[in-house]
């Protein structure tokens, strides 16, 4: 079941469902790209769990909560419109 998690989050974090106008960029000094996607990933799944069974029934990704994890972990997030 965790891995079937683990293939729709990256699924979804790679399949571009976001508009432009919602994309979201994360920096933060001295982080690699591959650091900050495992950070990002991380965040998500924190951000499904947060979500409760509706989470799992279609996928809802609570926005804020994967913004404010990234926070937490040291990122300026920018972006969001």
């Amino acid at each position: 079941m965790r891995m079937m998690t683990m293939t729709i989050v990256t699924a979804i974090m790679l399949g571009g469902c976001a508009s432009a106008r919602d994309m979201m960029f994360y920096e933060k000094p001295g982080v690699s790209e591959e650091q900050m996607r495992a950070d990002e990933a991380a965040c998500t799944r924190a951000a499904l769990d947060t979500a409760g069974q509706r989470a799992a029934a279609f996928l809802s990704v609570d926005r804020d909560t994967v913004i404010d994890c990234m926070r937490a972990r040291g990122y300026r997030v920018s972006g969001r419109t």
